[in-house]
């Protein structure tokens, strides 16, 4: 990171690491607590995953610390053990286990996780973070924060937990909890726009402090209970400080019990990080990803330090890291002063926390858990149809119920579930074609032809009658499996004497034993392929009408009530850079105008009225400009040979090319000079588009108009922002030398 780009996210990142902060004291406290383990061990774990873990992750964003999910795995180790101290040598060696997960390159597994249940994750803790605070709010604070658990150990569970606080309501909890999420509401108001520089978690907590002191000298009523408010130990000396201290015990190195602790720590912690690492990676504005081998060294290295220290296990645990994300942070500078601030804090000034009261804190978790299960995730997940709705809503139900770890197998198991349901329906299907021979039934194999498909391979080939005419159009297959192999090889033989004229094209030569040998159908192959790119239109066409009422009964009736996209993207002609399929856009999200090296034009009538009726009619809020490496109009432009209405056209990249003669020319290499003009070009129609009365009218107007200057790499596929914050003016034509 340079120093300029520090200078601006520090102070961002210092606010967004004191609210982390605030939020993972009491957690760190709570979660410990839960865990049958020395109260001050959550705080050990909380400063080794904020500073040691800070330092040596990848990750942008994402905050470590004690995890309410190993609370139980811990509970057990510490009895089963028999002392903490011999619980303590299983942390440092669970760590080292990570550290050689890391450094073998396991992370991996945490991309095969899908999108559906990573979000219905993230829904899922922020509801439960929304049902857990909802007793601390209201004053009722019988379970520690951090207890994340859904069955108590007294057979209650959370929906009893808050059904008891209406029997145990503190007027004065109410009043704080009232007040601070007026405060945060506000805060995300024009009307606090000038002070949003200063936390709103802290001006939280500080007028909580406030409000328990004035309601401390108010009536019983309203004063607050003991319980209600963070509880740190208070270390008053020396020997007591040495006595809240615990080290591992290095003489149970042999008891086997140590390191089947040891491997469950490991295992259930990396799980759970991977989880927290992609989950964090979604809620990133900036959209970066993290290095999952590294974080799991880091991971590794964070429990050996919280071992050796006296510390519980640690992971990447998503409360923390949507906190993170919530209070605006931009680098890992939040993770690691939020870990400064826990030592220190607690080592200087543990009193003055013990005037936090938990109603300030659950108002903010209260909002962060909103953020993550807000109404419009359910929408969208809703609207991308029951194969992924079913499988986020499952995710969400189980993980609320049971753990997170649980709860993601159940998602996971459910998304399995539908890729093999989806896999036997899809992966292969039928048509009839008619030809100058007559009806042929045609079978269209998918790129890997599984055990999956065998029931729709028999389906279909049975179905064929004496005397037909087949087409198994293998021309996508690169893989069929044995069982499938056999069922062709049957057919083949059933077709010599059933007088089927049968032909299988398109597979690979150690397949060619299937291929056809009739001549006359070889012919018909021939004739049919030669109408395929033509008919395969329509085909497809029919297939991507199945595959969206399939997802959504309703997709288009939906998408014919009308249109309200946000983008309109100017791209090339080009047909290796299509704006849908390029950025993932669905019908309804991008409108677009593409033309030869996607220029802006003022005399193009039909440019003009694109962007007339986006801007002014459909009110879209961003504007792209996107050229892609690769041009021809672009290379055309810059070596010349055209002539006619191309010639024309193209002389306005050729003015491009004029005004920043000197520095293209400079380049020595051609195709740097090529995609140096790509870029000018993009950046010079954003300049064009800008000046055209129809935008300046509407900026005028106070109408937000975003602009974006894309350029498409068709060696790779990336789309890459050129980050154009303004285009004041363009140099001046240089004469031509």
């Amino acid at each position: 990171m340079d120093f300029s780009s520090f200078k601006n996210t520090f102070k961002q990142d210092l606010s967004a690491g004191l609210v982390v902060f605030l939020v993972a004291l009491p957690l760190c406290l709570g979660i410990a607590l839960a865990s049958g383990a020395p109260l001050l061990s959550g705080i050990i774990t909380g400063v080794a995953g904020g500073i040691v873990v800070g330092l040596i992750s990848g990750s942008n964003l994402a905050v470590s610390g004690p995890a309410a999910g190993l609370t139980t795995i811990v509970a057990t180790a510490i009895i089963n053990l028999h002392s903490f101290e011999a619980f303590l040598l299983s942390v440092i060696l669970a760590g080292v286990i990570q550290l050689v997960l890391g450094l073998v390159k396991a992370g991996k597994i945490g991309l095969y996780f899908p999108s559906s249940v990573i979000k219905g994750m993230l829904a899922a803790i922020g509801i439960i973070l929304i049902l857990k605070q909802i007793p601390h709010a209201f004053g009722y604070d019988a379970d520690a924060e951090g207890d994340f658990t859904f069955l108590q150990a007294d057979q209650s569970n959370t929906f009893s937990e808050i059904n008891n606080v209406l029997s145990k309501l503190n007027l004065g909890a109410i009043i704080i909890f009232a007040l601070s999420m007026a405060v945060l509401i506000l805060w995300e108001t024009p009307l606090f726009k000038k002070i949003k520089a200063f936390p709103s978690g802290l001006a939280v907590v500080i007028l909580g402090v406030l409000t328990s002191l004035a309601l401390g000298m108010a009536p019983s009523v309203l004063q607050l209970r003991t319980k209600s408010f963070v509880q740190i130990p208070l270390l008053s000396g020396a020997e007591d400080i040495s006595s809240m201290f615990k080290f591992p015990d290095f003489s149970q190195i042999a008891n086997p019990q140590v390191l089947v602790v040891a491997l469950t720590i490991a295992f259930v912690a990396s799980l759970e990080t991977l989880l927290s690492i992609e989950a964090v990676d979604k809620l990133d504005p900036q959209k970066r990803s993290t290095p999952l081998n590294r974080e799991l060294v880091a991971q590794g290295t964070g429990n050996i330090v919280a071992g050796l220290l006296g510390g519980i296990p640690l992971t990447a645990v998503i409360v923390r890291g949507a906190t993170n994300v919530s209070a605006g942070a931009k680098t890992k500078v939040s993770t690691i002063f939020h870990g400064v601030l826990l030592l220190g804090t607690v080592l200087l000034i543990p009193r003055v926390l013990n005037m936090i009261p938990l109603a300030s804190l659950a108002a903010i978790l209260i909002m962060v858990g909103y953020k993550l299960a807000n109404v419009q995730l359910f929408t969208n997940m809703y609207k991308a149809g029951w194969n992924q709705f079913t499988p986020f809503f499952i995710t969400v139900v189980a993980i609320i119920l049971t753990d997170l770890l649980k709860g993601v197998l159940i998602g996971m198991a459910v998304s399995i579930i539908f890729i093999l349901v989806n896999a036997t329906r899809d992966l292969i299907y039928s048509s009839i074609t008619e030809s100058d021979k007559g009806l042929v039934q045609r079978l269209v194999l998918s790129e890997q032809v599984t055990f999956l498909n065998k029931a729709h391979l028999n389906e279909f080939l049975n179905s064929v009658k004496p005397k037909s005419n087949v087409w198994i159009d293998a021309s996508q297959t690169k893989y069929i499996e044995h069982d499938c192999l056999e069922i062709l090889q049957d057919f083949k033989a059933r077709a010599a004497t059933e007088q089927i004229k049968y032909s299988i094209t398109g597979l690979k030569d150690h397949y060619s034993i299937l291929e056809a040998k009739d001549e006359k159908i070889a012919e018909h192959d021939q004739h049919s392929h030669d109408q395929h790119s033509y008919t395969e239109l329509f085909a497809n066409n029919r297939k991507w009408i199945a595959e969206k009422l399939h997802l959504d009964m309703h997709y288009f009736s939906k998408l014919s009530a009308g249109q309200s996209p946000q983008y309109l993207i100017v791209g090339c002609s080009d047909s290796r850079a299509p704006l849908e399929l390029i950025t993932g856009a669905q019908p309804g999200e991008i409108f677009s105008q593409r033309n030869i090296a996607n220029q802006v034009i003022p005399s193009d009538t039909n440019l003009m009225a694109v962007l007339q009726y986006s801007v002014e009619v459909l009110k879209v809020k961003h504007i792209v400009i996107c050229g892609h490496y690769g041009c021809g109009g672009v290379k055309a432009a810059l070596n010349g040979g055209t002539n006619g209405s191309l010639d024309q056209w193209l002389s306005h990249v050729r003015d491009v090319y004029r005004i920043h003669k000197v520095e293209i020319d400079g380049i020595t290499d051609s195709e740097m000079q090529h995609r140096r003009l790509v870029e000018l070009n993009v950046e010079e129609q954003i300049f064009q588009l800008k000046a055209t009365s129809i935008v300046q009218r509407a900026l005028q107007s106070g109408q937000t108009l975003n602009f974006y200057g894309w350029v498409y790499d068709l060696t790779d596929g990336m789309l890459h922002d050129m980050q154009i914050k303004d285009i004041a003016k363009i140099p001046e034509v240089q004469p031509i030398s």
